[in-house]
């Protein structure tokens, strides 16, 4: 269930928004007269979101790669490093 809270609440409250990100690991979104405006997340579950992404992208290229006959035999890679 989405965490929502006022703008005073990150000026007023500030620690106790940062420990409810920490403890549930999930956004909280704060809002400016009643819409949302901004999300926070702890910084360990960004820095998680940012490699995962990360390694998304890398299995994407990686799949590319095989769709367009971009590939060899491990042994024949190893011989082009050398």
């Amino acid at each position: 269930m989405a965490i929502i809270r006022p703008s005073a609440d990150l000026r007023n409250k500030y620690k106790e928004i940062s420990e409810l990100c920490k403890l549930t690991q999930e956004p909280v979104y704060i809002t400016v007269n009643g819409k949302e405006d901004t999300a926070i997340v702890a910084s360990h579950v960004l820095d998680e979101l940012y490699r995962s992404i990360d390694l998304m992208q890398k299995i994407n290229e990686g799949i590319a790669d095989i769709a367009n006959g971009r590939m060899m035999p491990l042994s024949e890679a190893k011989k082009k490093l050398l």
